[in-house]
């Protein structure tokens, strides 16, 4: 009964530290999520946004196609492919098989190694180089002193809308 009531208050719960989970949010716009940031390109539209206590996801609709990023602290180990390009703190990596991209960098739970935080596919991606033109507007940094025109963060601090 007990474990009803929590989810009951939890999905009840309206966390005062981020904006709504609301798509349809048109670029050019930062998006800032809890470990990385994105730039929202003019012509792109986030059509939906999923939340959830260990990570969160947009998906976006651009000229080239659609895309999703999703963001978690918890992604199990993975085999990250072959790196693309570094830029300052953030590593991009294209899997091979189904076409994806995996971004790395030190977060405050890992701070003295790169990190698995994000992954992002769609029909967007071709495998050729222009694909850097959107996985490269990923950076893994803490967002907090950026300008975000939308936060969208997860976990449970934000559930129980907890001060961090």
């Amino acid at each position: 009964m007990f474990m009803i009531a929590m989810i009951a208050a939890l999905a009840a719960s309206q966390p005062s530290t981020q904006d709504p989970p609301t798509p349809d949010i048109v670029g050019p716009r930062q998006l800032c999520f809890k470990y990385s940031s994105f730039l929202l390109n003019e012509g792109e539209r986030v059509v939906d946004v999923r939340m959830g206590l260990e990570g969160m996801g947009i998906e976006v609709a651009g000229p080239r196609g659609s895309y999703s990023i999703r963001e978690s602290e918890i992604f199990a180990p993975a085999s990250l492919g072959r790196r693309t390009q570094r830029m300052g703190g953030t590593s991009y990596y294209r899997l091979r098989g189904p076409l994806r991209y995996a971004v790395t960098g030190r977060t405050d739970y890992s701070p003295a190694r790169d990190t698995l935080v994000l992954w992002l596919s769609g029909s967007a991606f071709t495998g050729q180089p222009d694909d850097a033109s959107i996985y490269t507007r990923v950076t893994i940094a803490d967002p907090a002193p950026l300008h975000c025109d939308h936060r969208y963060l997860y976990g449970w601090d934000v559930a129980l809308d907890n001060d961090e």
